[in-house]
């Protein structure tokens, strides 16, 4: 486990090993539901935090539940931030996380569209289904690098 919103590794271990002992045996309630990305409920979500501050919360907007494969997305958008960015235009087209696993087609979308970003033009994609406006938190998340080990980071 990496630093993360300023956030050392220690830190972060603390606030997990914290939630093993306050949620046994995946209790936390943020392992049902729908996806807080990508809204799938197909597929199972697991905690995201974006705040390892004490005392801990529990809740949005301190932690989210998310699939496995907006997580990591989400942690990953440090990285390849014209991938984070076309990842959302997908969501935001009514894409699940779980889309690009299950049909190449759609994959190979997000590829060219991140693609063309990255010659600053964007593409268009196509309407998957509806998508259903919600805390998009997600999107205005930071991908500069810098934020994983500044304190400045911090969201408290």
């Amino acid at each position: 486990m990496d630093s993360y919103n300023g956030y050392s590794e220690a830190e972060r271990m603390k606030k997990l090993r914290a939630s093993y002992k306050v949620f046994p045996g995946r209790t936390h309630p943020l392992y049902q539901g729908s996806c807080q990305i990508c809204g799938d409920s197909g597929h199972p979500v697991e905690p995201h935090t974006e705040d390892y501050s004490e005392p801990y919360r529990w809740e949005n907007p301190a932690e989210y539940a998310v699939c496995k494969v907006c997580h990591g997305r989400l942690h990953k958008r440090f990285k390849n931030p014209v991938g984070w960015a076309a990842y959302k235009v997908h969501v935001k087209r009514g894409g699940y996380g779980a889309d690009l696993g299950h049909d190449p087609k759609i994959a190979c979308e997000v590829r060219q569209l991140a693609s063309s970003l990255e010659q600053g033009k964007e593409i268009a994609l196509l309407l998957l289904r509806p998508f259903v406006v919600t805390d998009l938190w997600w999107d205005v998340i930071t991908v500069d690098p810098v934020s994983l080990t500044s304190p400045s980071a911090r969201p408290r």
